[in-house]
């Protein structure tokens, strides 16, 4: 039904403005074209300029002296990727629709593939996933046409990218990796240089993000190199990243100095986006190389930016709803009468979505209790880990030869290991574990299998999650947090990692456990 009224809505919009339309079509097909503000225009395009605020101009102008279909499609292209560069990412997939409707009606099929491909990116910045797969589709749909060596290129370059915005940095790389290893037939150009520099320079962000410093170490040598081949060091795209990288890397060797040297570089650069900036701030309080006052400063300014971006897509959703109000005024009494049905579609679905969220509410809540049961459990009745909680038969095919004494020496620092929280480590591993242990891996797994009734991962998994949720019921000051803070205190290096194993363990998310505890904490004040 809402899908039926949203199109019968779109129906008598179009025949309410058809006749304007056709006329429109008539007079521009009749209108001649204006060879100055043509040669405007491409005076506009072929301007290479990486000052944010310069883009910005450039796109606007660009529209203002667009004079047909293809030029418009052009102007707006450029202006969509603008705004995605200023994290205005809802406005950018607004305007390269637009684009992409226009260039549609030419026969540049290589320039829709263009602007498709910035869509796809501001889709999936915006959370329109699906959307942005629906549309990758039809680029690889479109895109048979080009020659081999293009269609691979634009296929690595793009799963790079997507991989990236996902956060999914280890396959971002693996594909960025291989796009540059695929482009190296192209000739040296400073073009060339400068396009090889930027995408060394993510390759090694990219890198640096999955835990490969090695790797990462070796494409900052060749980020260098291309670097020294650019004849033209004004402005060199993606600049700040590469300072930026070369921060991480620092923190990674522990020489904090450069790190801060680099970081407080790769933030002053001119024309940087706030975007970029935000990113850079993230990371240097992911970094935790500054004192607190730094740290409080760096955080404000992270929130103005966020908040910023958040004020950016209020207005634009009240500019669309004045906009629809105003065109609804306008109608006759046939669409008042569909707008009405439209509004008690949208009360049922209102009505529908309250009792989903009322019985989904109801059901998280029973699961919030059973792990505040737990926890009192814990206070009350400590549990006990005994070899009873393991059949004798989950043994009896594990022919591993271990003394009693030996096993209670493990065991002995196994408890230990537990009471200091070493489980918060970052990256440890089985192998790392059982040098802090003093055993080797095969008796180590034997231990948490025989007595904890898991494999190594569940195992650091648990313990981590089972810390952070009695930490936060214990102090309350914790609830305010961020969850990338609490993800790092229990020893993820994401949110995201962090919220899809709590959620696997605890059948709730981390936001609505503190939110339930917030609440708790509210009505004893």
């Amino acid at each position: 039904m809402k899908l039926t009224c949203k199109a019968k809505y779109k129906i008598i919009r179009f025949l309410f403005s058809f006749g304007s339309l056709i006329l429109f079509i008539q007079v521009s097909s009749q209108a001649k074209i204006d060879v100055n503000k043509r040669k405007l225009f491409y005076q506009q395009y072929d301007d290479k300029s990486y000052n944010p605020d310069k883009l910005l101009a450039r796109a606007k102008n660009m529209l203002k002296y667009a004079q047909n279909d293809y030029e418009k499609a052009l102007a707006y292209s450029n202006l969509g990727d603008c705004l995605y560069g200023q994290g205005n990412y809802l406005e950018s997939v607004k305007i390269l629709q637009k684009a992409d409707s226009l260039i549609k009606k030419t026969d540049s099929t290589q320039n829709r593939i263009t602007i498709l491909y910035s869509l796809i990116n501001s889709y999936r910045r915006a959370g329109l996933i699906v959307e942005s797969e629906e549309t990758w589709e039809l680029v690889k749909e479109l895109d048979k046409e080009s020659s081999p060596f293009i269609k691979t290129a634009n296929l690595l370059y793009t799963q790079a990218k997507i991989f990236d915005i996902d956060g999914n940095f280890c396959k971002a790389a693996d594909s960025r990796k291989k796009y540059i290893q695929h482009i190296r037939k192209i000739p040296n150009t400073e073009y060339k240089n400068m396009f090889d520099f930027a995408m060394l320079v993510q390759l090694c962000y990219e890198q640096i993000r999955c835990g490969r410093i090695d790797e990462a170490k070796e494409t900052l040598e060749k980020t260098e190199i291309a670097l020294k081949r650019i004849k033209d060091k004004s402005p060199i795209n993606l600049y700040e990243f590469y300072l930026l990288d070369k921060a991480l890397i620092n923190v990674k060797d522990n020489n904090l100095s450069e790190a801060r040297k680099n970081f407080d570089l790769a933030y002053s650069q001119p024309n940087i986006d706030r975007i970029v900036i935000k990113e850079i701030l993230m990371n240097r309080l992911q970094a935790n190389i500054d004192t607190p006052t730094e740290q409080l400063k760096f955080s404000k300014i992270i929130s103005d930016i966020t908040n910023s971006q958040i004020t950016v897509t209020k207005n634009l959703t009240i500019e669309e709803t004045t906009k629809d109000k105003n065109s609804i005024k306008e109608k006759k009494e046939n669409i008042k009468l569909n707008l009405i049905i439209f509004i008690f579609i949208i009360i049922g679905l209102i009505i529908c979505v309250i009792f989903i969220f009322r019985a989904k509410n109801k059901k998280i809540k029973s699961r919030y209790q059973k792990i505040i049961k737990e926890l009192e459990n814990q206070h009350s009745e400590p549990t006990i880990f005994s070899e009873s909680q393991t059949s004798a038969s989950d043994f009896s095919k594990e022919k591993i030869l271990i003394s009693e004494e030996t096993e209670r020496e493990i065991l002995k620092k196994l408890d230990a290991f537990e009471k200091k929280r070493l489980y918060t480590t970052k990256g440890i591993s089985a192998a790392q574990m059982s040098v802090m242990l003093k055993t080797n891996t095969k008796y180590l797994n034997y231990i948490i299998k025989k007595y904890r009734n898991s494999d190594f991962y569940n195992y650091i998994n648990t313990q981590r999650i089972n810390y952070i949720v009695k930490e936060l019921h214990d102090n309350p000051h914790l609830l305010q947090y961020k969850i990338s803070v609490l993800a790092d205190m229990c020893g993820y290096n994401s949110h995201s990692q962090f919220g899809s194993i709590f959620k696997s363990i605890k059948n709730i998310s981390p936001s609505q456990y503190i939110s339930f505890l917030t609440e708790e904490q509210k009505n004893k004040s």
